[in-house]
């Protein structure tokens, strides 16, 4: 369900909006199933064992659990959440909306981007036909560990023509962050500074 209207502000409008494909989406939930499954077998193996000498002692085994959550729970939420799922491309910012039981709402206002790029991965190749994300990179997206920055960018999912809307959100952003640092009130007629050639031998 589009829910976008409860966070617009009151003269923003929404140049491109759009939802991610099913199936390149609810797939990319089996991700950590490789992951799952080294906890199932691990678990696996006290269940079989537990069962064959009548103890049901593997139902407080944490493993077993946690694979049974990597390897379903995240499909099932990807399946859950999916109706809810929806972004917008407006003169001010990107919108994503997400939330299973209650709305949630992320915003990135133009000038906080640092950095974009897209992505076409293999479920979108084999079953999105083509659809791609879109990685939105700001200061607040890196968070440090131990082992140095971790980055998590805000990201526009498995969506159709994702470098149309790509070159789209490149061309809005550009345009948003010029009118944010030179006002059309004091823009200069002509710049000196575009197509500037620069020559070493000077």
């Amino acid at each position: 369900m589009r829910e976008l209207d409860k966070v617009l502000d009151q003269n923003e409008k929404v140049f491109w909006e759009g939802k991610p494909k099913f199936w390149p989406f609810f797939l990319s939930g089996f991700v950590g199933a490789i992951f799952g499954l080294i906890f199932l077998v691990v678990g696996g193996i006290f269940v079989v064992q537990g069962i064959a000498s009548g103890n049901y002692f593997f139902i407080l085994l944490p493993h077993f659990w946690i694979g049974v959550g990597f390897v379903f729970g995240m499909p099932i939420y990807k399946a859950l959440v999916y109706k809810h799922t929806y972004y917008a491309v407006t003169n001010k910012r990107v919108l994503l909306q997400k939330g299973l039981i209650g709305r949630d709402f992320e915003m990135v206002d133009f000038d906080q981007i640092t950095n974009a790029e897209v992505n076409v991965g293999v479920l979108d190749k084999l079953f999105g036909g083509g659809s791609g994300s879109i990685l939105i990179s700001t200061a607040g997206t890196f968070t440090y560990t131990r082992r140095g920055p971790v980055q998590k960018p805000y990201t526009i999912s498995n969506i159709d023509n994702p470098y149309e809307v790509f070159k789209f959100f490149k061309k809005v952003s550009h345009a948003v962050k010029t009118d944010i640092q030179y006002p059309n009130k004091y823009r200069p007629k002509t710049n000196p500074g575009y197509g500037t050639d620069y020559n070493p031998n000077k």
